[in-house]
């Protein structure tokens, strides 16, 4: 283990910056569910990375469901605007620990999975947004968070080596994937994914469970 030294930090929004993971995954699931359409456990994680387009499309791809996935999207974000800009908000000590980066000279910035239509209305809502630099969708780089490549795409953005900035997640396949790339790593706990706590402090190189753990990284 080494001390984190960085001044550049990417933040994941579901379930690290914003306590959003139950609200969402019951608006996906209940789809599934409102059409008795049966699925494995687990699903959760491995839907967490596809970002809800990419759920959409995943669930005409392995479920079948008999309509297009613009249509099933269309379906998630009439429910969806409305938990991130008016229900979903930040987890505990975020917004005073994002302030107490930025006195520190630190340069903060969000990757997220959701688009822009959901992590901006819940960034402004919770009165966040201009903490950030940067407020990336994986849209805008064409890439999934479960592919390697978007964190050497977030690097060259940054102007930085992949060990030049810190990516900040609850996923342990986001973890795994950004550290293949090179990518220094804080795990962020997250009740959604209580089971896989374990592989997560194992496997990131810092783990925090509350928010404010990070300003002492």
């Amino acid at each position: 283990m080494y001390a984190l030294n960085t001044k550049n930090y990417v933040f994941d929004l579901d379930g690290t910056l914003a306590d959003s993971m139950p609200i969402a995954v019951k608006i996906v699931l209940d789809f599934l569910d409102e059409r008795n359409i049966a699925y494995p456990d687990g699903i959760v994680k491995t839907l967490t990375p596809l970002g809800f387009k990419g759920i959409a499309e995943y669930y005409v791809t392995h479920f079948g469901v008999p309509m297009q996935a613009e249509e099933i999207y269309a379906c998630f974000q009439a429910r969806l605007q409305v938990a991130y800009s008016q229900t979903i908000g930040l987890k505990t000590n975020v917004a005073k620990s994002l302030k107490g980066l930025k006195a520190r000279g630190a340069k903060l910035h969000v990757l997220t999975a959701s688009p822009h239509i959901f992590t901006d209305a819940c960034l402004r809502a919770q009165g966040v947004f201009d903490e950030f630099e940067n407020v990336w969708s994986a849209e805008d780089f064409g890439y999934r968070k479960s592919d390697a490549r978007i964190y050497a795409a977030v690097a060259e953005k940054l102007g930085v080596c992949a060990d030049g900035y810190v990516m900040v997640d609850d996923s342990v396949d986001v973890i795994k994937t950004a550290k293949r790339a090179g990518v220094k790593t804080v795990g962020v706990y997250d009740a959604a994914w209580e089971k896989e706590q374990a592989e997560l402090r194992e496997i990131a190189d810092f783990y925090i469970v509350d928010f404010q753990e990070i300003l002492a990284l």
